[in-house]
């Protein structure tokens, strides 16, 4: 009975299927080994929090200006 309950939760789940496909593919070892994480990983704890605000904060304007676009908003308030 858990091996089919496993089987239906992992059919379902989102989380399941990222973790299969990017294994498969190989993209998470390409991220592992990116020149970028490399970089970010030798950054002191200060210049890694500017970089994560700072690259979040542009993130974020850039993908609420493409939902502008089409009509919609990850603004609350709008």
């Amino acid at each position: 009975m858990k091996k089919v309950l496993t089987f239906i939760s992992n059919i379902v789940s989102p989380s399941y299927w990222a973790e299969k496909i990017g294994n498969k593919s190989g993209l998470y070892d390409k991220a592992r080994n990116s020149s970028l994480r490399k970089w970010v990983d030798n950054l002191d704890p200060m210049s890694w929090l500017v970089w994560q605000v700072v690259g979040g904060l542009v993130f974020f304007t850039i993908i609420e200006l493409l939902l502008n676009q089409i009509g919609m908003t990850i603004l609350p308030w709008k």
